[in-house]
């Protein structure tokens, strides 16, 4: 055979050998297997293809959880009592199911994972809602905390990726989570770019592998998608109980969007009470003060803190008044029951208001102080 064919012939022979790699992965579904999930998942069981865990909705003490959000709703990421139960699926049916602002699936440590929509209006014209990454709300791990202070994901959980590690992410082709329509999820291709599928997904960001096995695939690079739509009919697969914050009033905090960006988050205990504070920079908000007036700040550095219902620093919106040029919010600081050993006076605190009583304006009705609620 002369060098030139017998070259061609070897090269071709390599290209498709390289290009079938890309296409045939063996996925290691490994949903009943433990060292597929972190520390943070208990109680760890299957019945034949359903599997069931708890957890309390928080990742490793090593994610900077939080940390590089621009526009907060002032929630905490506070633990949760879930109790998870998913099916799981081989083969993909023949419908997409579109999905909406809310939980889409289930991440390895026990975090909800959700559409990367927000709640917001839809788009006129291409009928989608905005996306969390855009509008500033996700912190540097992917995640934040939502109205029932859930931690949860809305793209690719990046502090969890890198937790797993290449191992389990590439060369034992784990997932990183669970649809909830039952598929994997995983992330070839995040550590290990010979590992690239993003040519073979549909979609809804699936692909099939060497054993007919369907998964998810997420997005290496911005926006960072996790799945597009649902190839199966979703489950309603989590039950949750956790135990909303109430203001001086005992009125349900739903949390009022504001532009914050989070520069640092902690939470502790002092003595029967989670403490949770926010600190960062106040950014163009127009703030009602003690005397009646409103002062904008373009930059106010400053912390924002829940302990109980009278112990709490929050925003809420102002009375909208002819005087008062578009929205107000007013920082409703209450100390009267503070922990004893919770050191107010190692935060900077934001101007307080202490004149008349605003108009309360939840949309939601008085809760129970304790929520029982399905995903």
């Amino acid at each position: 055979m002369p060098n030139s064919i017998q070259f061609l012939f070897s090269y071709c022979a390599m290209s498709w050998v390289m290009s079938y790699s890309v296409v045939a992965h063996q996925i290691d579904v490994c949903a009943c297997n433990p060292q597929c999930y972190t520390n943070e998942v208990s109680d760890l069981s299957c019945r034949g293809k359903t599997i069931s865990l708890k957890s309390q909705g928080l990742p490793d003490k090593t994610h900077p959880m939080m940390l590089g959000i621009k526009t907060s709703n002032q929630q905490f990421p506070s633990q949760h009592d879930y109790q998870f139960s998913l099916t799981l699926k081989k083969s993909k049916g023949g419908q997409i199911y579109e999905t909406d602002a809310g939980p889409v699936g289930l991440a390895v440590n026990g975090i909800p994972i959700f559409n990367p929509g927000t709640q917001g209006t839809r788009n006129s014209a291409t009928g989608n809602r905005p996306h969390t990454l855009d509008e500033g709300e996700l912190d540097s791990c992917g995640g934040h905390a939502g109205r029932g202070d859930d931690y949860h994901y809305h793209i690719a959980p990046s502090c969890l990726i890198e937790q797993l590690g290449r191992t389990h992410v590439e060369e034992q082709k784990r997932p990183i989570g669970y649809a909830m329509d039952g598929f994997p999820i995983l992330a070839l291709g995040w550590f290990d770019k010979t590992q690239q599928v993003e040519s073979q997904l549909d979609q809804c960001r699936g692909m099939i592998d060497e054993n007919g096995q369907y998964f998810y695939n997420v997005m290496s690079t911005s926006k960072w998608d996790i799945l597009n739509c649902l190839t199966l009919s979703p489950q309603k697969f989590a039950r949750d109980r956790w135990r909303q914050r109430k203001d001086k009033k005992q009125r349900p905090i739903d949390g009022l969007p504001i532009q914050f960006a989070v520069a640092h988050y902690e939470t502790a205990m002092f003595d029967q009470d989670y403490c949770y504070v926010l600190s960062g920079q106040l950014n163009n908000e127009q703030i009602l003060l003690a005397n009646g007036v409103t002062q904008r700040y373009s930059i106010k550095e400053g912390s924002i803190f829940h302990c109980n219902s009278q112990c709490y620093g929050l925003f809420f919106e102002a009375d909208r008044k002819p005087e008062i040029k578009g929205r107000a919010i007013y920082y409703d600081l209450q100390t009267s029951q503070c922990p004893t050993s919770f050191n107010l006076d190692a935060l900077m605190l934001y101007p307080a208001y202490n004149g008349p009583e605003q108009q309360y304006r939840s949309k939601k009705p008085p809760k129970p102080q304790t929520k029982k609620t399905k995903l």
